[in-house]
């Protein structure tokens, strides 16, 4: 299994995207340090308009007033804006990590539940093995006894149906294996219908979880999901910084070059500052910082909900493990023994023709339903334990 989860951690297309997430919003906090761009202008100027009371000179004098005039524009950046907004854009890395972890987590829990159908499948086909070859050499007997008016036809042809019975439930079970398969190859990015070996040998592992351990403190740390929406708001609270850094002026620098149809040249050079404190600026910007808050006090109060939510489901899926385990003890150290004995006598009685086959028979089919009932309680134990592993994030 491990072999397998570790694939899936690496070849798994849906867990690669979050890398490039986070290297987009880089790119976004290298882009949040650009300059605007300069200004640049051309065109005509004349002093005054043509159609004024020209008190400088004659009509003659009219072409001295048209000059040729280009000019030159540069605002500079708000340089603690950048470096904030720098901060907001790169805080989304720690965010994507949270959402891989979340959806690792979830994929995990998929791999895990299809490895162990395929596990308990492949322990109920060696079983089907076992019961098929029993029930045969029952029915062999009984044919031989056959001659002898030891054994009746019907009572064979009932167990030669239970055989065929077996035969269906194999190809059922075969199915479920190919399905688990299926699955497991997806996860991993591979081809689908490539062969996979489940490890049969490998004992189930039945993880003794403790939740003493279980407080908000331990979800708020194991929960990837959970610490996604503190990492988010600490997201929040770096726009907020930047969008409150609007308040500082931005300054700029401009150039005015201009040509006199005498051939005599002017400039202008003028600095400039905005004025984001006058109010119909400022209330764009305050009225963002103060949405920003009440978004914040949302996220927390989902975040109480969330871990509330989590901490009552571990306690649930817990106890339910603990009931599960119990039924499975019991399962396994009196029920099938029970049967199994019960079997055994009738088999012992067949074999001293005291006894009937269809007693054996019926026994058999008993232990055998009782044997696989065993493996879909043990499946349906492994499964409440991934639930609880995958609440709790381990």
């Amino acid at each position: 299994m491990q072999q397998i989860l570790d694939s899936i951690a690496v070849r798994n297309p849906g867990l690669q995207q979050f890398a490039l997430k986070t290297e987009a919003s880089n790119a976004l906090g290298e882009a949040a340090k650009a300059w605007d761009p300069p200004l640049a202008g051309a065109g005509l100027s004349e002093f005054p308009y043509p159609f004024s009371d020209n008190k400088m000179g004659g009509a003659g004098q009219l072409g001295a007033r048209e000059m040729v005039m280009v000019r030159l524009q540069q605002m500079f950046p708000n340089f603690s804006r950048q470096s904030k907004e720098d901060a907001y854009f790169h805080s989304f890395g720690p965010q994507n990590e949270d959402e891989r972890a979340t959806m690792q987590n979830m994929l995990f829990a998929q791999a895990k539940m299809a490895y162990y159908d395929a596990l308990v499948a492949e322990k109920k086909l060696t079983l089907i093995g076992e019961q098929e070859r029993q029930l045969q050499l029952l029915i062999e007997i009984a044919e031989g006894r056959l001659a002898f008016n030891k054994a009746v036809l019907p009572n064979i042809y009932k167990a030669k149906a239970k055989l065929s019975d077996l035969q269906s439930d194999s190809v059922k079970v075969s199915s479920m294996v190919d399905q688990a398969v299926s699955i497991l190859n997806s996860l991993s990015d591979r081809p689908v219908d490539a062969p996979l070996m489940i490890d049969t040998s490998n004992s189930f592992q039945q993880k003794q979880i403790d939740i003493l351990q279980v407080n908000s403190a331990y979800v708020q740390t194991h929960r990837t999901d959970i610490l996604h929406t503190t990492d988010e708001i600490h997201s929040i609270q770096l726009n907020q910084e930047a969008s409150s850094s609007l308040a500082k002026p931005q300054f700029g620098l401009s150039w005015d070059n201009m040509r006199m149809s005498s051939g005599m040249y002017m400039y202008t050079v003028m600095a400039m500052v905005t004025i984001p404190i006058a109010p119909w600026s400022s209330k764009g910007y305050k009225s963002e910082v103060g949405s920003m808050n009440y978004q914040i006090q949302s996220m927390k109060k989902m975040q109480d909900s969330q871990v509330l939510q989590a901490l009552g489901n571990i306690r649930k899926d817990w106890l339910n493990l603990q009931a599960a385990r119990k039924e499975l003890q019991i399962f396994q150290d009196e029920v099938i023994p029970s049967y199994a004995k019960t079997y055994q006598a009738n088999l012992n009685a067949f074999s001293e023709n005291a006894g009937d086959i269809y007693e054996t028979l019926m026994a058999w089919n008993d232990l055998t339903m009782k044997k696989m009932e065993y493996y879909d309680k043990l499946n349906d134990l492994l499964h409440i334990q991934v639930i609880l592993e995958t609440e709790m994030q381990q």
